[in-house]
Parts: C-alpha cells; sequence; structure tokens
C-alpha cells in the first residue's frame, strides 16, 4: 500500500479526495519540505474530470446509505415491522439506543461522509482551470442537493422532530459546511431546517432540468416538497411538489413495484445498481427477501389490511407458517437479484400534495385525483375511489392510509407520525411509547461527544 503526505489540507479532507482510490496518511502539521512520495492537494484536482471524481465519491457514500440502509433503521423506529433479530436493530426497535451501536454509528458517518466529500468539491473548485461556469454550477448544485438530503435524513433521525418546541430551538445535529474535521457544535432544528432548505433552494436554481443518472432540478424540487411536508408548511409542499408533477419527464407508473424496471419512469432521484458487483439495492434485498429474514413485517399491522382482499398490494406479502406459533409475514418487493431503488418519485409527490391541498382547503379536485391515481392502481374495484365532492377530512384520511400502504418499507412511517404527533398535534404511540419520549431518536456515537456537542438523553422511553 503506498501512502501519500498531504499538505495544506487535514487529513479528513484527503480522505474525501482519495475516496476516487488512492490510500493516505497525513499529518496536521505544516511541513517544508516534500518528502518521497507526497502528493499536495493542487497536484491531485487538476481538471474538472478530476473534480468529478471527487463528486461521485459523494454519491458512492449516498448509495451506500439510501439503498436500504437508512430506510431498514427508520422502520425498525416505526411500527410496520416486528422485533428484530439483531442487537442493534433491537435497540432502535425498542427505542432504547445507546451510543455504542455499531449500525447507527455506520449510517451516521456514512452521511457525514457524504457531506464532507460534497464540501470538498466546492472547496477544490478553483484548482480545475478547466471548469466552465455550466459544470461548476451543476457540481455546486449536485453538491448542495447531497449535502441537504444528508443533513434531513440526519435531523430527522437523530432529534426530535420539527415542531417539538415551539421555535425550534431544541438540539439539533451538527451542520458540516465546510470541509474540516474540527469538532461540530450541535445547533439547532431550527438551524438544520434553514440550511437544508437554502441547500435546496440553491440546487434548485443552480442543477440542469436533465442530468443523468444524477440530481436534477426536479430532484431538488421534490427533496423540498418533503421537506416542507415535515414541517407542515402546507402550501409550499403543495407548491414544490406540483412544480415536479406537472414538469412533463416523469410518468405515473402502472406497476405497484416501483422496485423494477417499470417502474423506473416515475423515479425523480435513484440508487444505480450498474450490475451484480455494483448492486445497490442490498440494503432492501438482504434484510428482506432472503428465507427468514431480519425484516418482518408486525402481524398486528398485517391482520388489519389483509383484510380487504381487494387490494391488489397484498401480493407483495407471503405468509410463512400459517397458524403456527412462529407464523411471520414477509414481503417479496425485493425478491429480484438487481434493481435501482428509488429514493423520489411521483408517488410520494401525489401523497404530499393530495394531504397538503386537503391541509389548506385549496384546489380539493385536484387533491382528490392525486388520490385517486394511487387508488385506481390498487384496488380491484372502485371502492375506495374518492368522489367528486370528497371532503378536505376524507381526502386526508384517505391520503394518510394509501402513504401507509404505498410507502411500506421506504423508511417514511416513522416521519409520518412524528409529523403528526409534532405539527398536526395529535396523540401518537408507537408500540407503547409516545412520540416525544427521550428514545424516540437515534443516539449519537460516543466519538462525537464534546464540550459544544452533547448527545441525546439515555434510558428508551421508560
Amino acid at each position: 500500500m503506498n501512502y501519500m503526505i498531504l499538505k495544506n489540507r487535514t487529513l479528513a479532507a484527503a480522505l474525501a479526495m482519495f475516496a476516487m482510490g488512492a490510500f493516505v496518511a497525513g499529518c496536521d502539521k505544516m511541513i517544508d519540505t516534500r518528502p518521497e512520495n507526497e502528493l499536495l492537494v493542487e497536484d491531485a484536482v487538476k481538471n474538472s474530470a478530476d473534480l468529478q471524481k471527487l463528486l461521485n465519491g459523494s454519491y458512492n457514500e449516498v448509495a451506500n446509505t439510501y439503498g436500504g440502509f437508512c430506510q431498514v433503521v427508520s422502520e425498525f423506529m416505526a411500527d410496520n415491522l416486528s422485533l428484530p433479530n439483531n442487537n442493534d436493530y433491537r435497540e432502535v426497535f425498542n427505542h432504547n439506543t445507546l451510543f455504542f451501536n455499531t449500525t447507527l454509528g455506520s449510517l451516521y458517518g456514512n452521511l457525514y461522509r457524504a457531506i464532507f466529500r460534497a464540501n470538498f468539491v466546492m472547496e477544490s473548485f478553483p484548482l480545475a482551470a478547466d471548469l466552465n461556469e455550466a459544470d461548476r454550477n451543476r457540481m455546486e448544485g449536485e453538491a448542495k442537493f447531497i449535502r441537504a438530503m444528508c443533513h434531513f435524513t440526519a435531523v430527522r433521525l437523530f432529534a426530535h422532530p420539527w415542531g417539538y418546541s415551539a421555535d425550534n430551538s431544541h438540539p439539533g445535529i451538527g451542520l458540516a459546511l465546510k470541509a474540516d474535521r474540527k469538532p461540530l457544535a450541535r445547533g439547532t432544528v431550527a438551524d438544520a431546517y434553514t440550511s437544508i432548505i437554502k441547500d435546496l433552494k440553491d440546487a434548485a436554481n443552480l442543477l440542469p432540468e436533465n442530468n443523468g443518472n444524477y440530481a436534477n432540478k426536479y430532484a431538488a424540487q421534490a427533496l423540498l416538497a418533503e421537506v416542507y411536508f415535515q414541517q407542515g408548511a402546507y402550501s409550499d409542499a403543495a407548491a414544490q411538489a406540483s412544480a415536479v408533477i406537472n414538469s412533463g419527464p416523469y410518468i405515473f407508473a402502472d406497476t405497484l413495484n416501483r422496485f423494477t424496471s417499470k417502474g423506473a419512469s416515475e423515479a425523480i432521484f435513484s440508487i444505480i445498481s450498474t450490475g451484480i458487483n455494483d448492486n445497490r439495492g442490498g440494503g432492501f434485498r438482504d434484510n428482506y427477501s432472503p428465507g427468514l429474514p431480519l425484516c418482518q413485517v408486525s402481524r398486528q399491522f398485517f391482520s388489519t389490511v389483509s383484510s380487504d382482499t381487494a387490494d391488489k398490494r397484498l401480493a407483495y406479502y407471503v405468509t410463512l407458517n400459517k397458524g403456527q406459533a412462529n407464523e411471520l409475514v414477509k414481503t417479496n418487493l425485493y425478491n429480484a437479484p438487481l434493481f435501482n431503488v428509488p429514493v423520489l418519485h411521483l408517488t410520494r409527490l401525489h401523497l404530499i400534495r393530495a394531504e397538503a391541498l386537503a391541509k389548506t382547503g385549496t384546489d380539493l379536485p385536484t387533491a382528490i385525483a392525486d388520490v385517486n391515481k394511487i387508488v385506481g392502481r390498487a384496488y380491484k374495484n372502485n371502492n375506495r375511489i374518492l368522489a367528486a365532492g370528497s371532503t378536505a377530512t376524507q381526502i386526508i384520511e384517505a391520503a394518510r392510509y394509501q402513504r401507509r400502504m404505498e410507502l411500506m418499507f421506504e423508511g417514511d412511517r416513522i416521519h409520518d407520525l412524528k409529523r403528526l404527533g409534532a405539527v398536526e398535534k395529535q396523540t401518537i404511540v408507537v408500540r407503547g411509547h409516545n412520540w416525544d419520549c427521550k428514545g424516540f431518536i437515534l443516539q449519537f456515537p460516543i466519538s462525537d461527544q464534546t464540550s459544544i456537542f452533547p448527545l441525546n438523553p439515555t434510558g428508551g422511553c421508560d
């Protein structure tokens, strides 16, 4: 292994840059002589191709996170799954996570490595002599999209939700806005949302409408719709969702399984699998599909929904050992050996817009049409089709039910429950625990604890 010493950057910056394949070891000291095998940052980043490799390193961490990993963690916090046979996930399920939980440490590390690398790309623009304005804008937009998405995931999992306190001054996360390894101060949830929204607005203005498999303008707007929806800023959420829905490139899919090629038409931002050796959907496939999977469906939930035999989505549930003490329910959605993971897609946006419009009491016909798109695809009959004169309350009820059924396993449920508790002021209890108990947020790794970054309270929800 060939180690290189980097000058004028911290070791953390070096780690980000050499995501493209090199290994580094460094020191914090400035050095006056140039040892053998030294590689300077200004030597490594000379053109836009080098920057693209750095940006791809950030996307790699995004793929490691959103290919099923963060979604599985989120689902174990909610009420869709049964108690897992895994100690780290049991802590998540029991709402009592500890700072030595290596699974959560990996998740947290993935998020902040992606952020770090995105920041490093933006700070390295001056080193690329051939970087034109269009590529610079695109790369900055992609980097800010990645930073916003990862901060948004972190603040929703490791902090109480928007609305937990009246002014959202309750503890949030560390905002990593520079590529350095200085300890982060723990800011407020309000700070996090302000930064996330600014990054996504910038990204939407900087990114092109078409950008291949990478984030584009509509991905930024779709994620912004989700952020506003989590805040209960329903007018803004509906506006952003409409901008993407009406944009033209995306078509509502006929299939009930978006994790197939038939569902690609509605995918706005996906984690792309390029082959068996680069299979990015493993977080779903490995945890849900094999024989006796780690992720098993809550029998209580399934007994409630399975009575509606007209629901075609029930075909994606499999019951094993039926009627026996060891009966279990699993899903077959992720049985394919290779698939892409749609992170942002039209179904999510139609559900956001339907509820958001109903909450604001505006354009109920569009809200009804959004729900009926979902319902018309999902059922063998028209029993759940909303009538033209449906009230806002009826639309909201239908949208929330379809949200649970459609986004099952996609990590949405826990955030929706928290929104209903914090923003809508509903009484939300998940497996005996109130939504606002101290164990309802994940614990940070012990390595992040400093005098300016206190960890979350311990003790679960007891």
